[in-house]
């Protein structure tokens, strides 16, 4: 089964544009290549400056293994300088596709 794993959050106007590149350009590449990792999309909406990751892992373990390899690298926490505040993170199992 499944892991989905949903990152939202809101992100400073002056931060947006840069947010974005990083994650398009670099973050979002290596995801989708990571092993496990079934597929990544990123979202922004201009208007309420919110930036949306969804991700699906082969299991929940996948992730764990990725976030901590993330971790370790320090890329999450670049990631997280982007945001205003905690960004929201939802994992939950797939259950119908």
């Amino acid at each position: 089964m499944s892991h989905i794993v949903i990152l939202e959050g809101n992100v400073a106007p002056e931060k947006l544009e840069a947010c974005v590149k990083l994650l398009a350009e670099n973050r979002l590449e290596v995801t989708k290549n990571y092993e496990g990792c079934e597929g990544c999309f990123g979202s922004v909406n201009n208007e309420e400056l919110v930036v949306t990751l969804w991700t699906r892992w082969q299991s929940a373990e996948h992730f764990n293994e990725y976030l901590k390899w993330r971790t370790q690298r320090g890329d999450f926490a670049e990631v997280l300088a982007f945001f205003d505040g905690e960004p929201k993170i939802k994992r939950s199992n797939l259950f119908f596709e």
